[in-house]
């Protein structure tokens, strides 16, 4: 991996997540140019998640306890609402588009 560890940052965002847990470790990757957060207590694959954020800021500590493991019921149910909604909105364009096409 080609890439720094980032220890310290301006709004500490590195030590915030040590706090929630002290695997966690910010990765920057010189390839994609992402943050990555990793957690050394995962073995030999860390990979947690990538940040979707070009900085670490408050978002990257919200993500963080937001994709915990403890969480993921939670997490997958809201994608299913969420992923149900968007279903039945394209059911009902689909269908208003075919109700004007015939009438």
């Amino acid at each position: 991996m080609t890439g720094r560890i980032i220890e310290d940052d301006l709004f500490g965002v590195a030590a915030r997540l040590k706090s929630i847990d002290d695997g966690y470790f910010v990765f920057l990757n010189y390839k994609t140019g992402r943050f990555e957060v990793h957690n050394s207590q995962n073995g030999a694959n860390t990979l947690c998640l990538v940040l979707p954020y070009p900085t670490l800021d408050e978002r990257t500590v919200r993500k963080v306890r937001y994709t915990r493991a403890e969480r993921i019921r939670s997490v997958l149910e809201s994608m299913e609402r969420d992923n149900a909604r968007r279903a039945a909105e394209q059911r009902a364009r689909a269908l208003g588009k075919i109700a004007a096409a015939l009438g």
